[in-house]
């Protein structure tokens, strides 16, 4: 007679479905990454427009406005979201940007500093909120 499966050792089935993807993905990492770019290897010829501001939108796409106070939008909010989803957001309160921001720390895991957070929330406020 044979004992029963104990339910948290993971079958043999489970094992090769889960490692099969993370092997693929594995390997399409490998394949796809090159030698890390450098400043200096872009062509003399052509500027780069992202020499000063690394989070420049694409083309076409609109922007935000250029006060300083978009900064923390191009830190934080850009590296997940392109500035039309922003703005095409409902327009909420304080209260309501400042439960959005929170939801996407604590949520979402946005790498957004506790000192940036108010002024994130007044730029989404008075841009894009009302009050």
């Amino acid at each position: 007679m044979t004992s029963p499966r104990n339910p948290w050792r993971p079958s043999r089935r489970t094992i090769l479905f889960a490692a099969v993807p993370f092997a693929a993905g594995v390997l399409t990492l490998l394949a796809t990454s090159g030698p890390a770019a450098t400043p200096s290897m872009a062509p003399a010829s052509r500027p780069n427009p992202h020499r000063e501001d690394p989070w420049v939108m694409p083309p076409g796409e609109p922007t935000p406005p250029a006060d300083e106070a978009a900064g923390p939008v191009r830190r934080h909010c850009a590296l997940c979201h392109s500035y039309d989803y922003i703005s095409t957001q409902p327009r909420l309160g304080r209260a309501g940007w400042a439960a959005s921001v929170e939801k996407m720390r604590a949520r979402y895991g946005a790498p957004i500093p506790t000192n940036d957070v108010p002024a994130l929330v007044n730029y989404l406020v008075r841009h894009h909120g009302k009050e």
